[in-house]
């Protein structure tokens, strides 16, 4: 992966300081002298690495960290400046994820290139991070729908049973009334002992053989009724 490296800089002797001290390293490099030129080049390309200074014209550089952790979540950031308070310090690395924080002078070419480096090598574990986190998310999806399809599954088939219980009652009452007749109290209740069997084992077809083959009193024979 090309090497992309924005320096923004309201000093026009520093940004140039900068790029002599890189020329024969290789990253490219693109440069802003103030807040508007920066924002308009960071919604337009990515960067791996953004160096900047904390007061210029236009937006300053906490804005513009502000807006590069919102939009390149992965870029990493380091400032450059002149002064910093402990407060911003605090502020700067652990509100808004700043990987370095250097005072003027500095040896470009020295310790500051070394950070450079690490930043370079930090960018990509954030890049691989960011697509593992895409990838459980999307894993998870998977998971999620697969969970509502099964869910959905056995909600039809609960719906089929309650369907075919009230099917298998209508059925059970036209038995009754077709093939039971006048039946003693005995008869009726050994007949009630399969109506739930017809429901929990579907033996509805056992129940009606045995009533159209069993003798009973005021009700015909099978013969009859065939």
């Amino acid at each position: 992966m090309e090497k992309r490296l924005l320096f923004i800089s309201k000093y026009k002797d520093i940004i140039q300081e900068f790029l002599d001290a890189m020329k024969d390293k290789n990253i490219e490099i693109e440069t802003a002298d103030n807040g508007l030129d920066a924002a308009a080049l960071l919604k337009k390309n990515e960067y791996q690495i953004v160096v900047t200074g904390l007061t210029m014209d236009g937006y300053n550089g906490e804005q513009l960290i502000s807006y590069i952790n919102r939009a390149h979540p992965n870029t990493v950031c380091i400032i450059y400046t002149t002064t910093i308070s402990a407060a911003q310090l605090h502020f700067f690395i652990n509100k808004r994820d700043v990987f370095r924080v250097f005072l003027r002078p500095v040896n470009f070419r020295a310790e500051f290139f070394e950070a450079l480096e690490e930043a370079f090598e930090y960018y990509a574990v954030k890049v691989k991070n960011s697509e593992e986190n895409v990838e459980r998310k999307e894993k998870m999806k998977e998971y999620k729908n697969g969970i509502l399809a099964i869910q959905q599954k056995i909600e039809n088939q609960d719906n089929a049973k309650i369907s075919m219980n009230h099917y298998m009652k209508r059925l059970v009452n036209y038995t009754l009334k077709e093939y039971g007749g006048e039946l003693p109290q005995e008869n009726w209740d050994r007949l009630e002992g399969y109506e739930k069997g017809v429901l929990t084992r579907k033996r509805y077809y056992r129940v009606v053989l045995w009533w159209r083959d069993k003798p009973c009193k005021g009700r015909k024979s099978s013969a009859a009724i065939e």
